[in-house]
């Protein structure tokens, strides 16, 4: 069992590690290196005292397991490990208390912190939180075990046994090609700018029950919300124009290929749609909600036929964003409508985006 324990150890555990010793060094300079011992301990104490944040640390915490297992998933078939073929032959015992150490040493962060935690919460008797702590620390190492397991087994003969033909004939939208790749490669990155959005437009319009605001607040909170898309439309650029090169030979016409690029920044915006309907904080007029949407498209799509237009790297580009978003707000403040805004923005981005498209050669930066 010691020597599987090693070979799964170096294959699995190191090297990813290894190749995430850059964002472990990120975190370990932002909470070692500008944050104290005793804003630590606020902090430990305000996730321990509230349940709604410690649900929100719930959420990080599996973040960062999907984030595990989306890097296990390709090292376990690279050739150099083509010898864990043989896994699947030792005995169920060994698989289980090699896999469940691996796992504990991939989550290591979160039962730091996990455990952190646990010892601010006993002291003052919140021993539900304790419960609560424990059985998440429980779910996510038998989410992870039970995965890499899973996958360990299935190395010699992963092979399909029949297929129901009514699937078969499914064909995936060619709208969903970036949103797939989107939900397989970049998963954190969804649910970190996604909760970001979602929660800049919900606070906005929590504004409202406070004070007595016009429009001009809330398109302001929904333009930098959906500035927050930026990293999503740069890699949207990447993978239409780079990934997916080949389909620019494919005889689509301009109004295809434009109307594919709204749809996906629709799809990408349905979160922030979503919560715009729930929160919306003023009386429902058709102009007003017509020219919130079409102001949030209209600033993705702008943004989208910026970036075809001159290829630069997205710290640079978010230069450009910012002076995008200083105009914006120059608009709003006097009282240009959203709707007005959003119909302007959506022509000049399809006019770029027409010019553009057939012109635009992608560069690794």
């Amino acid at each position: 069992m010691k020597a599987v324990f090693k070979v799964l150890h170096r294959g699995l555990v190191v090297e990813f590690y290894k190749q995430n010793a850059g964002f472990f060094g990120l975190i370990l300079l932002v909470f070692f290196g500008f944050v104290k011992s005793d804003e630590h301990i606020a902090i430990g104490a305000f996730f321990v005292g509230n349940p709604g944040a410690l649900f929100f640390l719930y959420i990080l915490w599996l973040a960062y397991t999907v984030k595990v297992l989306l890097f296990q998933l390709p090292v376990i078939h690279k050739p150099e490990l083509q010898f864990l073929e043989s896994f699947f032959l030792l005995d169920l015992k060994i698989k289980i208390l090699t896999v469940t150490s691996t796992s504990i040493l991939l989550l290591i962060p979160v039962l730091a912190y996990a455990i952190f935690l646990i010892f601010l919460a006993l002291p003052n008797g919140q021993f539900t939180t304790v419960i609560s702590i424990i059985i998440c620390l429980t779910v996510l190492f038998a989410l992870l075990a039970s995965a890499i397991l899973y996958w360990l087994n299935r190395l010699p003969h992963e092979k399909k046994i029949f297929q129901i033909l009514f699937f078969k004939r499914i064909a995936l939208p060619a709208s969903l090609f970036f949103i797939t790749f989107l939900f397989r490669k970049e998963i954190v990155l969804i649910i970190l700018s996604k909760v970001y959005s979602c929660l800049l437009i919900a606070g906005t319009a929590a504004l409202y029950d406070t004070d007595t605001f016009d429009l001009r607040l809330l398109t302001t909170g929904v333009m930098l919300s959906v500035v927050g898309n930026v990293a999503f439309l740069y890699k949207y650029v990447s993978f239409q124009y780079h990934s997916m090169a080949f389909t620019l030979n494919l005889p689509f016409s301009s109004f295809t290929i434009i109307s594919r690029h709204i749809l996906v920044i629709v799809i990408l915006l349905i979160p922030e749609i979503l919560t715009l309907s729930r929160h919306y904080p003023l009386n429902p007029a058709i102009m007003d909600i017509a020219g919130i949407f079409a102001f949030a498209v209209g600033i993705s799509f702008i943004m989208f036929a910026w970036m075809i237009s001159r290829q630069v790297a997205l710290a640079d580009f978010l230069v450009n964003i910012f002076w995008l978003v200083v105009v914006m707000t120059f608009f709003v403040l006097f009282s240009v409508h959203p709707l007005i805004l959003g119909t302007l923005l959506l022509v000049i981005s399809v006019i770029i985006t027409y010019i553009r498209h057939d012109q635009y050669e992608h560069a690794e930066l």
